[in-house]
């Protein structure tokens, strides 16, 4: 048997794991909204990659930057999100990319898709689209964290 990025079930374990790092972390409760949410024009992006035998691909967090703001806050415990400068903004996007890639690379190893993951990276500034492969499989997920939305996008190549 050949197995499929579709026996990833990005469906149930994204959810699953961006409402368990949000809550832990941040005491921020997220849930999956099924409105289409354009992804933000100035955003701040934490991304990971993925590599194994058979599986390679990427997740990337797009947070609007008064939700990249709020969420350094919380995880910092400051008193207002002005507070928080881009190094600090930029470690917790990263921390919290580096959980949420964690989290989907745990699932897969636990589900015989063993891989590993890169360092975080961030990517800062207007809008940008990605060239992937033709069986690339890809994930769009909006999170609605209070007033703002956070989207998660995932590539998975087999």
């Amino acid at each position: 048997m050949n197995p499929t990025a579709s026996e990833i079930d990005l469906d149930l374990w994204m959810p699953q794991v961006v409402q368990n790092v949000f809550e832990l972390m941040l005491t921020l409760p997220v849930c999956i909204s099924d409105r289409p949410t354009p992804m933000p024009d100035e955003r701040v992006s934490g991304t990971i990659s993925i590599v194994g035998d058979r599986v390679n691909g990427a997740v990337y967090l797009h947070f609007p930057e008064p939700l990249a703001r709020h969420a350094t806050e919380l995880m910092l415990g400051l008193s207002t999100a002005d507070e928080a400068d881009t190094a600090s903004v930029n470690d917790v996007i990263s921390e919290l990319s580096n959980m949420v890639g964690g989290g989907l690379k745990s699932l897969m190893c636990d589900a015989g898709w063993d891989c590993a993951m890169s360092t975080p990276a961030i990517l800062r500034g207007p809008a940008c689209t990605f060239e992937l492969e033709a069986d690339t499989r890809t994930k769009l997920m909006n999170f609605s964290a209070g007033a703002e939305t956070l989207v998660v996008e995932v590539h998975l190549k087999v």
